[in-house]
């Protein structure tokens, strides 16, 4: 890999479906305008950054002309079907910049995230992971934090633990050479992608500074819709990992639901040991140890009640 320019052209690929699936009150346009607000305020040189907010079929035809009224600089791509992993390969694909970073419609970054994750990019990093929170200070919002968020840190290398599409930078040659899989539903594509880079020995690296503040989508009982969809669409990843980088893709394949158990028993271990291993990097005290513990365990039962619901689901289309 090249070493970078000092300021490269940054493309950030800004998808809308997320905005959609949490259903608003407010327009969809009223709705991206913390994002793009975020975005073009930030510390990183506004002349080398290139916004792009992907659209697809699903919304208004008006919503691309009056984006850009009220944006004149942002550039509009167009994914052929909605899927959010589509989106984000929509983006890629128009992307002019020679890092790509990914970013949700419902995220809000702090004003140097871009500073904070280009400034990684030394000759032998292809992709850069930043921290993510959900907003406020809510005893909801800090709780499903740390398993929806905090199982991406960094190792004693300072390697990433894994990528999340709503807050990482990839260079663009990296992202269009590894498109993301749109026939996964919603969940699972960023995992499935890690794992692929990993196998190749792509260097991924964490940095904690570049904060990204996620919408709260969890309030009431929308934690469990959230964990169930998660665990439901695991199952479809399995099912394309055609190359067998995910260790529980064997398992799967060959006792097909009855695997999940042993898998989620083996997550839940690893959950645990994460936590007590880097509870100062994710921000938790000692004593709330147990607390997080008993989450992981009933955040991890709720995936396995969506995996089987997905197994079932298969056997009664055949």
């Amino acid at each position: 890999m090249t070493a970078l320019n000092s300021n490269p052209l940054v493309s950030v690929v800004i998808e809308t479906i997320t905005l959609r699936e949490h259903a608003s009150k407010q327009p969809l346009i009223d709705q991206l305008e913390r994002t793009l607000n975020a975005v073009e305020r930030q510390t990183y040189p506004r002349e080398r950054i290139e916004i792009i907010v992907v659209l697809d079929d699903a919304v208004d035809a008006g919503v691309a002309d009056e984006l850009q009224r009220n944006h004149p600089s942002i550039s509009i791509a167009r994914a052929l079907e909605s899927n959010y992993f589509a989106a984000k390969n929509a983006g890629a694909r128009l992307a002019g910049g020679s890092i790509v970073a990914l970013l949700d419609g419902d995220c809000q970054p702090s004003l140097d995230w871009l500073e904070m994750l280009v400034r990684c990019f030394e000759p032998d990093v292809a992709v850069v992971v930043g921290a993510t929170r959900y907003a406020g200070g809510s005893l909801t919002a800090r709780t499903f934090s740390v398993p929806d968020f905090a199982n991406v840190c960094a190792d004693r290398t300072g390697a990433a633990t894994g990528v999340m599409l709503n807050n990482t930078a990839f260079r663009r040659e990296i992202l269009l050479s590894h498109p993301l899989d749109s026939r996964i539903r919603r969940n699972g594509g960023c995992y499935l992608l890690y794992h692929q880079l990993h196998a190749e020995g792509v260097r991924m690296i964490y940095e904690p500074s570049a904060n990204v503040t996620h919408g709260l989508d969890v309030r009431g009982l929308g934690f469990v819709r959230k964990h169930f969809d998660r665990g439901y669409d695991g199952v479809s990843v399995y099912r394309f990992d055609d190359r067998s980088v995910l260790r529980g893709t064997a398992l799967f394949r060959r006792f097909g639901g009855l695997a999940l158990f042993p898998i989620t028993a083996r997550r839940i271990v690893l959950d645990w040991i994460r936590l007590a291993r880097e509870r100062r990097q994710i921000g938790l005290a000692l004593l709330a140890l147990p607390y997080y513990d008993a989450v992981a365990v009933g955040t991890r039962m709720i995936e396995l009640a969506g995996g089987l619901a997905a197994v079932v689901a298969t056997r009664s289309r055949r």
